[in-house]
């Protein structure tokens, strides 16, 4: 590779992950392009454009670099489930949101990752939505079809994906908003604590469970 592929490459990556920080924090519609292109000290003002043509085309391409950080993660823990007869629901959950718990804690995207994303589905209205959904599509559907497994009462197949999908924003936002359980109405809640991050997760994922189960 030479030195100017390398270079360009890079300039790539910083953009993204520039771009997906400033769009997590103030909304991804509020951040003004040039802003990116001066967070990341680019020579070339047109260097955005370049990569991604435009606003969209950033946006669709930081939903593909987390997709390849995401998919394989979903595809390992739900290909482990699918051997089993009918795996627990909390197994199910599990699968579905732990590379989002794991995401959400990664050094090289961290909660930006994970409050661009509860973001994308509001701020770009259609176009956010179906990028999102072409994002989740994989995992929720195989959600669906491990959980079907389970002769639950008054779970129709719209209600389940409606389970489902409410799940994936109690996640996403949750995680985005968890800094709130320090100044909830009650005061701050000892769960706030980094070092009850374990017992968060699991009193989350039973929360989770029993809406799925319509307990």
């Amino acid at each position: 590779m030479t030195a100017e592929r390398s270079n360009a490459g890079s300039t790539r990556q910083r953009l993204l992950l520039e771009a997906m920080r400033l769009f997590a924090d103030e909304g991804l519609n509020a951040v003004a392009l040039r802003r990116v292109v001066q967070a990341v000290g680019a020579q070339n003002s047109s260097a955005l454009h370049y990569h991604f043509g435009g606003r969209s085309g950033l946006v669709a391409g930081i939903v593909e670099q987390l997709g390849e950080w995401l998919q394989p993660r979903w595809s390992q823990r739900f290909d482990a489930l699918a051997r089993e007869t009918a795996p627990e629901a909390m197994a199910v959950v599990e699968a579905l949101y732990d590379p989002v718990m794991e995401l959400y804690a990664s050094k090289t995207y961290g909660p930006s990752a994970v409050r661009f994303l509860a973001r994308l589905v509001w701020d770009l209205g259609q176009d956010g939505q179906q990028l999102s959904a072409e994002l989740h599509a994989m995992p929720l559907q195989r959600a669906e079809s491990l959980l079907r497994r389970h002769p639950w009462p008054a779970t129709d197949t719209e209600i389940l994906q409606l389970r489902l999908l409410m799940t994936m924003a109690n996640v996403y936002h949750g995680l985005s908003d968890r800094s709130y359980l320090r100044r909830s109405p009650f005061g701050a809640l000892a769960l706030a604590h980094p070092d009850q991050a374990d017992a968060l997760r699991r009193h989350f994922y039973q929360y989770l469970v029993a809406g799925l189960q319509g307990a």
